[in-house]
């Protein structure tokens, strides 16, 4: 099968390294991959670092002439079967863009959890000439039904790591009694994350710095904020901003506790991370997050925004460690046997080899 994929975001989140994973998967197999994204993105070079064709082009309204005159240019000389949208920006300029071209299938990968807008161009870009939109957890494809979306056009493919890169740590790594319990999260500093609600949560905690100490992997619009909010709590020996890293796995396995206190998730890439990585997890009770952890199995689920229960979920890990280290053990457990990266590959790959069985149009020829 040939692909097209394009995604329009500038930086780099959980969307884009697992659009990544997906890529490389897929060409692995054999798949001719094309694909569009932002110029100079982190995207963008992994991708070529890869042998994949990438194609630089911004796209920064839904609608623009030069964006759509390009990516036709694009479509009509790699000739994809399918066209897929990672990110909801150019789902309207690429369906207009690949009417009467080789395309015989458009799909959206949906990865968020914001409800759709009921306007007549976002019922456009989610009917109008899709075949398929694949939601990365049940609580978004439950999202999309209720906004409206046919449900014979949503399938849900969870997302899936390379455990490989993810080696077994010995139980005694994780919580030792004898040093501080370091809590950690990776994220965008952005509003969703809910962030502020940690910083509350730890100057609840008896002893932070000392007996629990926060390490923040991450860069956005938030971090001034949380920056002052930390000092404003007498915090600041207690935590660590370590901004946005190129590779977290490094960060991950420093960790003793993920936490991750989202108002808003679709599924959360860092939480798969941190279950692959053995790590026990406390987060909210939000989206697609339950789809990943079992609260009281591989970690604890509390209700969002409520630094309180923050804190007592915290407290009750670090003055557990065994029953944390089994429930780091169960994380991983879990991410073996259901969200590999090998399945969501197997998986996308079925669909969309089933989208092409349909006939293929009698006027791809004319604009070849």
């Amino acid at each position: 099968m040939s692909f097209l994929f394009v995604d329009t975001e500038r930086v780099w989140r959980g969307g884009q390294d697992q659009l990544l994973s997906l890529l490389r998967g897929l060409h692995e197999r054999g798949h001719s991959i094309h694909l569009v994204c932002h110029p100079g993105s982190i995207l963008e070079d992994r991708v070529r670092d890869s042998g994949i064709t990438v194609h630089s082009l911004a796209i920064p309204r839904e609608i623009g002439l030069i964006p759509y005159l390009r990516l036709r240019r694009i479509i009509l000389e790699g000739r994809p079967e399918i066209l897929a949208f990672n990110t909801p920006r150019a789902i309207l300029l690429g369906s207009l863009a690949s009417r009467r071209t080789s395309v015989r299938a458009r799909l959206i990968f949906r990865r968020v959890s914001f409800p759709l807008h009921r306007n007549l161009v976002t019922r456009l870009k989610y009917s109008w000439g899709i075949d398929c939109i694949v939601a990365i957890s049940d609580s978004i494809r439950r999202q999309l039904l209720a906004g409206g979306v046919p449900g014979r056009l949503v399938h849900t493919i969870y997302e899936g790591l390379d455990l490989s890169l993810f080696p077994l740590r010995p139980p005694g790594e994780v919580l030792h009694a004898l040093r501080t319990a370091v809590v950690g999260t990776v994220a965008s500093l952005s509003p969703e994350k809910g962030l502020s609600n940690l910083v509350e949560a730890a100057a609840l905690l008896p002893y932070p710095g000392t007996r629990v100490r926060f390490i923040i992997v991450g860069e956005g619009e938030c971090r001034p904020d949380l920056e002052a909010l930390v000092r404003a709590r007498d915090l600041a020996d207690a935590f660590e901003f370590k901004g946005f890293q190129a590779e977290t796995l490094k960060c991950l396995y420093g960790f003793d506790l993920f936490v991750l206190p989202s108002l808003s998730e679709g599924l959360s890439s860092a939480i798969l991370a941190a279950m692959a990585a053995s790590l026990p997890v406390i987060a909210t009770n939000v989206g697609g997050i339950p789809e990943l952890v079992r609260h009281g199995h591989n970690g604890l689920l509390v209700p969002p925004g409520d630094p309180n229960s923050l804190a007592k979920a915290i407290q009750f890990l670090c003055d557990n460690p065994q029953e944390a280290r089994e429930m780091g053990r169960r994380g991983r457990l879990r991410a073996e046997e259901e969200f590999t990266l090998a399945r969501k590959i197997l998986q996308t790959e079925a669909l969309c080899s089933s989208l092409l069985q349909k006939p293929a149009p009698t006027t791809g020829a004319a604009d070849a």
